[in-house]
């Protein structure tokens, strides 16, 4: 287990070209999202929040959706795994049911939950 990249302690992060570097050997990569970035503004919730900017098409003062993050890991392809993380409550079931549906037919296996509260659930293929 190799953890690739920082977040500077932010919930997102959109890559620069050269990050993460991925070890050539790995069978499997998992993209970690952190669900407390939705909603807030995309400046204070995302690491390189230009780059998200560039690939979503959004304003740097515009909440950060499901849709959105969706569509920048889309447009990254760097994972074939992804688990939103801080999933707590109902109203957070919600926002992740909306990011599972947005990464659907992607080929991606998802997953979501708490990793502070020891649960989640795998989507199925959608």
């Amino acid at each position: 287990l190799v953890e690739a990249d920082g977040s500077r302690q932010l919930p997102l992060k959109a890559h620069e070209a050269h990050e993460p570097v991925i070890p050539a050997v790995s069978r499997q990569v998992i993209c970690v999202v952190g669900a407390s970035g939705f909603g807030k503004p995309i400046r204070e919730s995302v690491h390189r929040p230009e780059r998200f900017c560039a690939l979503t098409g959004a304003a740097a003062s515009d909440p950060v959706t499901p849709e959105q993050a969706a569509k920048a890991i889309l447009a990254e392809r760097l994972c074939d795994t992804m688990f939103l993380n801080q999933i707590d409550t109902e109203t957070q079931r919600s926002l992740a049911d909306r990011f599972a549906a947005a990464l659907g037919g992607s080929g991606l296996r998802i997953a979501a939950g708490s990793l502070r509260a020891g649960s989640g659930w795998l989507y199925p293929d959608i």
